[in-house]
């Protein structure tokens, strides 16, 4: 009986030792979603940040080959020098301000795509000299590339 009762007590914890197991192998799979949409955060925020600092260089850093840009002044960009010929204004020394910031991130599927959510303003002049504001929101689908950067493969918004 005693010999039972133990047998029962081992068996028992081994169960239990495999159940810590399987709830722990499944936070380890959740971990690299979690740095995975961390990871997007940051890059949206130093893709804006190349922006701010009219780097043209950094910012087409950040665009995937190949990329769709939607919304923007143009229909629809396809290639990293159409987005260098059509954001050209943002660059320059007096050109338009265009600002975002990132408010949600997250990774899908086996952790090689992405998507960041947020909300956009741009600040120019218009025609009269007064100034203009422009608000909106956003989403850019981000793609793991085989270096492990995270680079634009789609990117739209919609003013408000």
């Amino acid at each position: 009986m005693k010999s039972s009762i133990a047998l029962a007590w081992v068996f028992g914890g081994l169960l239990a030792v495999g159940s810590l197991n399987t709830s722990g192998a499944r936070a380890q799979r959740a971990d690299p979603k979690r740095a995975g949409a961390a990871a997007i955060m940051k890059a949206d925020a130093d893709f804006n940040q190349a922006l701010a600092d009219r780097d043209l260089k950094r910012f087409l850093s950040f665009v995937g080959e190949p990329t769709t840009f939607n919304g923007g002044m143009a229909d629809e960009i396809h290639s990293r020098d159409a987005i260098a010929r059509e954001w050209a204004p943002y660059f320059e020394a007096n050109g338009a301000r265009l600002t975002w910031k990132p408010t949600k991130g997250e990774v899908l599927g086996h952790g090689d795509l992405g998507y960041t959510v947020g909300a956009w303003e741009r600040r120019a002049t218009a025609a009269g000299g007064q100034p203009a504001v422009t608000r909106g929101n956003y989403l850019t689908v981000w793609r793991k590339q085989a270096d492990g950067a995270w680079r634009v493969s789609f990117d739209t918004g919609s003013s408000f």
